[in-house]
């Protein structure tokens, strides 16, 4: 019998490898506020935010078989959230340069032709590489990784105060040289692609 407070992840996903429908409900009621919150950081809609949350897991049933209980089931979800999010941000940058077109309009670009998210990506670990050891530890497994200040806080055996300032700092770093090295890339994807290509 499945509890729903107190079974450990490990053995949920074990049972979620097996079909079993509860550890799936359990687990979607265990993280479902936590990647709510974090795509709305994202995609900054409530509505595009929910439609992700249930399509990331969908995905996870359909791949549940797959799954191994020694992962982090936390850092696949927020993967998936950030590849997820990159994904409709493309759909909605192509859908605006369609009706642009359609429209006529002379200042019509193609702005995701101007991202070269290969160039972008090598930037971002450059910038990355330039942190100090700590910052750039905290910023993994902060950004990258989804783990919370609690989290972080328990395993580098910091202050939540420490944390807000190593990623104050490297937030601060990596946002000049993307300025720097990327002029024309604007700024209000930078927080997307910094989580979706930094992996």
């Amino acid at each position: 019998m499945i509890d729903r407070d107190l079974t450990p992840e490990r053995e949920l996903l074990v049972q979620l490898q097996k079909g079993n429908r509860m550890a799936f409900d359990i687990l979607y009621h265990r993280y479902a506020t936590r990647l709510t919150i974090k795509l709305l950081q994202l995609v900054k809609s409530e509505e595009i935010a929910q439609d992700l949350l249930q399509e990331i897991f969908m995905k996870i049933w359909q791949m549940r078989g797959t799954l191994r209980e020694e992962h982090s089931f936390a850092a696949l979800l927020y993967t998936m959230a950030s590849n997820l999010s990159l994904n409709s941000y493309r759909a909605a940058v192509r859908e605006q340069n369609r009706l642009m077109k359609i429209k006529g309009s002379e200042s019509y670009t193609h702005i995701e032709e101007d991202i070269d998210f290969a160039e972008t990506t090598k930037v971002l670990n450059y910038a990355l590489s330039t942190l100090t050891d700590r910052q750039r530890e905290v910023y993994t497994l902060h950004k990258l990784e989804g783990k919370t200040y609690k989290e972080i806080s328990e395993l580098l055996q910091i202050s939540h105060s420490a944390i807000n300032q190593h990623l104050q700092l490297a937030n601060k770093q990596i946002r000049a040289i993307l300025k720097d090295r990327l002029p024309d890339l604007m700024l209000s994807v930078i927080p997307l692609l910094i989580t979706s290509c930094l992996k």
